[in-house]
């Protein structure tokens, strides 16, 4: 016969199981939460410090400066090096993952900072099966990258940045030898780059660098050039690539450092050591301007400047400070030149020797510049970026690009989260 007697205790035994159940459940559920939370706590920790990092390391902070800024993000995160369940690592390279590559890659891994962030949290009902405490980590990994110079558009000596890729008689390509007399052109040191076409009359018309070899390079056609690299659509730089590697403008207030302004009708034309804002260009038609350790900064959005049988520009840039290396800026126009024809554009046309001893860039990206006639470049060591450069009739020209005679394109510092 069954006793009843032998299920005495069992409901006990159930209820305990049960309750353990019910305690692992809320353990993984509230526990679990918890520790979700604090690793999403610990991420946020981890990249504001990651970026904090890189900022003071591109300004030039040292590594005590940026182990401070860390330390102090991850404190205000809840994340105390103080605990001593709290750990903060900060690598510069990283010592893990893929930016730790240094050898095997195409980056500069000293770029990237790792920062790590591990703690460990108390549970409050896992301790019920043996969990008393869980892991938590946060790692984010930032490129810093420095500022830096480089040379503007690859160092080609010559740069029409018309877009214009349909090459007709009315409206030039970014550079135009000429469809006449076709100039003559040499080039050494850089080659040809046109954002738009490109147009030689013949391959004999342009002689470009062959040691080391350099090319025309287009975003569309190029046009009878003995070295050519057409059709480079990936390129093609746009109104707000173009403005953003303009130097920033001089105050103009009359000051050394600011920019001196220069009269309406200038009784000299020499310029010596400084910037110098010009807001009437045509004022500089056929007179002889002199630079020595000097840039002229043009404000003038409407000149026809002409430069026949005598007149023209000579000289050398600023050696120094922002505009080292400028021989010439001229402020962009909402209206760029199309032909050098144009009126109400800014347009500089060289006849006679009207270009020579030209020593730094003329960075001129909504103007014409053309040469024409006998124009002579011969003892021009710059580097010619304007929206159209052209020349017509018999103009004999020489540009000797040099980089260290010309101005570097700032490029500022980076600071993004690596994937």
């Amino acid at each position: 016969m069954y006793s009843k007697s032998k299920e005495r205790g069992q409901a006990i035994v159930l209820i305990a199981l049960a309750i353990v159940g019910i305690v692992s459940f809320t353990a993984l559920a509230v526990d679990g939460g918890n520790n979700f939370a604090a690793n999403r706590q610990a991420q946020n920790a981890a990249d504001s410090a990651a970026f904090s990092a890189g900022l003071i390391k591109v300004r030039g902070g040292s590594s005590s400066a940026i182990s401070t800024a860390v330390n102090n993000i991850a404190a205000m995160n809840g994340f105390d090096i103080n605990d001593p369940e709290t750990t903060v690592t900060i690598n510069n390279p990283p010592q893990s993952g893929y930016y730790s590559d240094c050898y095997n890659s195409d980056f500069k891994c000293i770029e990237y900072i790792q920062v790590i962030i591990t703690s460990e949290i108390d549970t409050f009902f896992a301790p019920v099966i043996g969990v008393t405490k869980t892991n938590v980590r946060g790692e984010s990994v930032v490129r810093a990258k420095d500022p830096e110079k480089t040379v503007f558009f690859d160092g080609n000596a010559v740069v029409g940045l018309n877009p214009n890729t349909n090459n007709s008689g009315s409206y030039p390509c970014g550079f135009d030898s000429g469809s006449s007399n076709a100039a003559d052109w040499t080039l050494s040191g850089g080659g040809i780059f046109s954002n738009g076409c490109a147009y030689s009359k013949n391959s004999g018309s342009v002689a470009l660098p062959t040691s080391p070899a350099k090319c025309v390079t287009t975003v569309g056609p190029a046009y009878n050039f003995s070295c050519m690299n057409s059709n480079q659509a990936s390129q093609k730089y746009t109104a707000s690539d173009i403005q953003n590697l303009m130097p920033p403008a001089p105050a103009c207030d009359d000051t050394a450092e600011g920019g001196y302004n220069v009269a309406s009708s200038p009784s000299s034309f020499t310029f010596t050591d400084g910037i110098y804002c010009v807001s009437n260009f045509d004022a500089f038609r056929q007179e002889d301007v002199v630079l020595d350790n000097a840039t002229l900064y043009i404000t003038d959005t409407d000149f026809d400047l002409k430069f026949a049988g005598h007149g023209g520009f000579s000289g050398s840039a600023s050696d120094s400070g922002l505009y080292e290396g400028f021989y010439m800026i001229i402020a962009m126009s909402n209206s760029p030149c199309q032909r050098y024809q144009d009126k109400n554009v800014q347009s500089i046309e060289f006849r006679g020797n009207g270009a020579t001893g030209v020593t730094g860039t003329i960075l001129a990206p909504t103007a014409c510049i053309d040469f024409r006639g006998n124009a002579n470049g011969a003892a021009t060591h710059s580097q010619v970026i304007g929206y159209n450069v052209t020349s017509n009739g018999n103009a004999s020209l020489q540009i000797h690009y040099d980089p260290e005679e010309n101005a570097e394109a700032y490029v500022p510092p980076q600071i993004e989260l690596a994937e």
